[in-house]
């Protein structure tokens, strides 16, 4: 199943959530009722039925209507709370927003392996953090869609782990931020919220009553706070049994693809098969937050103990996920477990994997001379690892340590659109009004000499370091690119490519959720043709031959009467509004159109470095990632 697909299923759990949820709703409202009837009833408190029918009685009908208000309010409240996407997820769990310039070892090292991933996935680069009261292992991905994902793992991953075994968590969790996981997930836990909500005011209700009591024992006989409030948390136990059912049934097949996912990116079975050796015998996943609960199902590993495992558990057994990656990891895992009392067991990522797994992670091979770009997004091949690792390791490390910092990433930014501009950059900062320096002027060199190949890792390393800052400062940084990008009067496509990016990630709409507003291709018809338009053009294609690539690759998905603009309208303002329209595609129909726009930048036979990056970028804006190296077929 390719990604389009995996996004469509994405989106069909979402239905089975709504309806899972309905049925949870209807099996509370009902014992809330039953419970009022019955308590009163005890208390000799007649209700007479009118019309011939108990469910007319206005107690019925306002105890439901009330438990209603309660579920639903619960929803809300939590969907408000979660409103900054995953940041606030991983905030509420006690997560700490790693510094990208940090130095500390572990920490470094993981904003490593977040950056290869992400550049060999073609996913913006995560926040990244780190839990630090959790000593156990485990990890999250969370967020509304891939460009505004995060990634958090606990500290006693940072401390177990080896870079390997790392690297393998951090590819399950890109497998949920690619398949849309990480989207149904963050809904899970409002709607969730709202089940488990009655069982929460039975809990203030009986400790309530019981402070009543005590403080008024003379004239609390009849109080009957507690008995309510008992048989609230009796019936949240209800709720919490549904809620924990919705989430088994929805997110346990997820895990063992995330796991399958992740031996494709790494093609390394032995350092996922050593981080689950980690959990099965080194002190467990379980995490002490007091929302361990509502986000059991997002996480590596389950984050509480569970009972009637066969029915509830949002996570496959540590066994079976090992048993997958090759038949000798458990028989491995528990050999290490009998030898842990007399010796220090060895990294798991450090011996050899048994036959059966290397076969396992080469199972899917580099296929990708033969697929279209549409079915490389959402994948990451050996070659894309490969590609990102070398990248890396190839810039310098003061550029590195630069655009890890706030005021370093944003000169950083300023530095490539000067770096590829042909005027004086002194003359465009003085006529932005932005600050020159020496330093300035040597890290813009710098820059020019890595070549255009660097140009959107740089990018995409630069953004996070400025997610954080104040919204003030994030629309001045636009606002000053912006200007810096027409300063010169020539608009180029990587500025648009840059612009674009950087107002994805950093204007005032960045991290909240998007819908689906369009199912037929028909509906954004005119947004299509300022696309395809646009790559035309952009080839250099002459005006005779214009029209003709035009029609030969984009006729197919446009109405007849839609023919090629001639480039005085091609503005870069409306190809920012097309794409914004075109993201809210259903996810079935941006595969063709990938493919169209890739064929028509490669009409002449080759791909430029500035198409490229503007297919990416495209990609991207879609929230459909393509790999570096996506136009090898």
């Amino acid at each position: 199943m390719d990604f389009f697909q995996q996004q469509q299923k994405a989106k069909q759990r979402t239905g089975l959530l709504v309806l899972y949820f309905c049925l949870a709703v209807i099996a509370v409202v009902v014992c809330v009722t039953t419970a009022v009837v019955l308590l009163l009833g005890m208390a000799n408190i007649q209700l007479y039925p009118q019309n011939g029918t108990l469910l007319f009685n206005p107690v019925i009908y306002w105890t439901a209507l009330g438990t209603f208000a309660v579920i639903v309010g619960g929803c809300l409240l939590k969907t408000w709370q979660l409103r900054k996407g995953g940041s606030a997820l991983a905030e509420m769990l006690g997560g700490r927003l790693i510094n990208a310039s940090t130095t500390d070892q572990a920490e470094r090292q993981l904003l490593n392996v977040v950056e290869e991933m992400s550049i060999a996935s073609g996913i913006a680069v995560p926040q990244v953090y780190v839990m630090d009261q959790e000593n156990t292992i485990n990890a999250f991905a969370a967020g509304f869609r891939p460009s505004e994902a995060v990634i958090a793992v606990t500290r006693g991953s940072l401390d177990r782990f080896s870079r390997d075994e790392l690297q393998a968590v951090i590819g399950h969790e890109f497998s949920h931020i690619l398949n849309s996981d990480i989207r149904i997930n963050l809904r899970m836990v409002a709607v969730l919220a709202g089940i488990l909500a009655v069982g929460k005011i039975g809990e203030i209700l009986l400790r309530s009553g019981s402070r009543s009591r005590r403080a008024y024992s003379s004239r609390s006989k009849n109080n009957g706070l507690p008995a309510l409030g008992l048989a609230l948390v009796v019936i949240g136990y209800v709720g919490l049994f549904f809620g924990r059912l919705i989430k088994a049934a929805i997110s346990r097949q997820r895990e063992l693809l995330a796991d399958a996912s992740a031996v494709q990116f790494t093609r390394n079975p032995a350092g996922l098969a050593g981080a689950l050796i980690h959990i099965r015998n080194d002190g467990g996943s379980h995490l002490a937050s007091s929302h361990a609960e509502d986000m059991s199902h997002m996480c590596f590993a389950p984050s509480i103990p569970m009972k009637l495992k066969q029915w509830l558990a949002t996570h496959p057994s540590l066994d079976e996920r090992l048993a997958a990656l090759g038949p000798e990891w458990v028989a491995r895992a528990r050999a290490r477990a009998r030898q842990q009392d007399s010796s220090s067991p060895a990294s798991a990522s450090s011996v050899a994997p048994p036959e059966g797994a290397a076969g396992f992670a080469a199972g899917r091979g580099n296929n990708s001379a033969s697929a279209a770009p549409s079915q490389q997004v959402g994948t990451v091949q050996q070659g894309d690892m490969a590609y990102a690792q070398q990248l890396l390791s190839a810039l310098p490390g003061s550029i590195r340590s630069q655009a890890h910092t706030p005021e370093g990433a944003r000169q950083v930014l300023f530095a490539l659109v000067l770096a590829g501009s042909r005027a004086d950059s002194t003359m465009l900062l003085a006529r932005c009004k932005l600050a020159d320096s020496q330093a300035f002027q040597s890290l813009t060199r710098a820059v020019r000499e890595l070549g255009p190949e660097t140009r959107l890792p740089l990018i995409d390393m630069a953004l996070p370091s400025l997610k954080s800052q104040p919204r003030d400062s994030r629309r001045k940084l636009l606002a000053d690119l912006e200007r810096l990008c027409n300063a010169d009067q020539h608009f180029s496509l990587f500025e648009w490519t840059l612009l674009a990016l950087a107002r994805q990630q950093l204007d005032d709409n960045a991290g909240r959720n998007r819908h689906t507003r369009f199912h037929r291709l028909g509906a954004v018809a005119q947004e299509l043709q300022q696309l395809f338009s646009v790559l035309v053009w952009a080839g250099g294609a002459s005006e005779a031959q214009a029209e003709a690539l035009f029609r030969q690759h984009a006729g197919s998905l446009l109405p007849a009467a839609r023919s090629l603009l001639p480039l005085s309208h091609c503005s870069s303002a409306k190809l920012f509004s097309a794409v914004d329209r075109l993201a809210d595609l259903s996810p079935l129909l941006k595969g063709p159109i990938i493919d169209c726009a890739v064929d028509l930048a490669m009409a002449d036979g080759t791909l430029k470095t500035a198409e490229r990056e503007l297919l990416r970028a495209l990609s991207s804006l879609l929230e459909c990632p393509l790999p570096p190296l996506f136009d090898r077929r």
